[in-house]
């Protein structure tokens, strides 16, 4: 019976050992990506990095890097963030994830931005704008390919509220009123063209056109999804 606690205790022992070794290594991977995120963006803020999935190895289920407060075109600053998924490194050296990414494959390269309230607004010329479900009350708000927004529209002195569509037409985004929730009738024609947009998603930084928009948790996002990449 002791024989058997010591060979228990030692393979306990041994698979504690490798967890934190692979933890700690994460650890210095996250840290690592998200000063040279900060570096290659000029980021005065470093990004929020994951690096997920152990036993940490040749193959990395998840790595994620999310910024705040990135200067995007005309809109001022969003919030920007690259997921990469099921990521092979061609050649593992274990020193430095920066370098072993180079070359990598992934299965999927997914990149955000998201446009909350103040950056979305500025599009809209609204100082004041705010982004809500539709249909979900809750804080986060859930997904939807429609939002409520409730801005004070250019030459007017009261908020108004009306519901869009959010989509996409080739690189283009269009978005268009649907709903007129809280508009005062003499000025039905100026709100519908204050929430009327069109904008070339290619100039946003997603490495290309946005190939989905959403509504997600009070912002506005566009994402681009690439399959079997090779990471740059």
């Amino acid at each position: 019976m002791h024989v058997k606690r010591s060979v228990a205790a030692a393979l306990i022992s041994a698979g504690l050992v490798a967890y934190l070794a692979d933890t700690t290594l994460a650890m210095r991977a996250e840290h690592e990506l998200s000063v040279h995120a900060a570096q290659l963006g000029d980021l005065s803020t470093a990004p929020a990095a994951y690096v997920g999935g152990l036993p940490f190895r040749s193959t990395i289920p998840r790595i994620s890097v999310d910024a705040l407060d990135v200067p995007v075109a005309s809109e001022g600053v969003g919030n920007a963030g690259i997921e990469l998924i099921d990521v092979t490194l061609s050649a593992p050296r274990s020193s430095s994830i920066t370098e072993d990414l180079t070359g990598a494959t992934a299965s999927l390269v997914r990149r955000s931005v998201r446009l909350d309230g103040v950056a979305f607004g500025q599009l809209l010329g609204m100082t004041d704008l705010d982004i809500a479900s539709p249909y979900d009350i809750s804080p986060s708000g859930g997904t939807a390919s429609e939002a409520r927004m409730t801005g004070t529209v250019p030459g007017t002195d009261i908020p108004t509220t009306v519901v869009v569509t959010l989509r996409l037409d080739g690189p283009t985004f269009r978005m268009r009123p649907s709903q007129l929730i809280d508009v005062p009738s003499d000025l039905t024609d100026r709100v519908i063209d204050a929430y009327t947009l069109d904008r070339d998603t290619r100039d946003l930084p997603l490495g290309g056109q946005a190939d989905n928009v959403q509504l997600s948790g009070g912002s506005i996002e566009f994402s681009r999804d690439r399959i079997n990449t090779v990471v740059e």
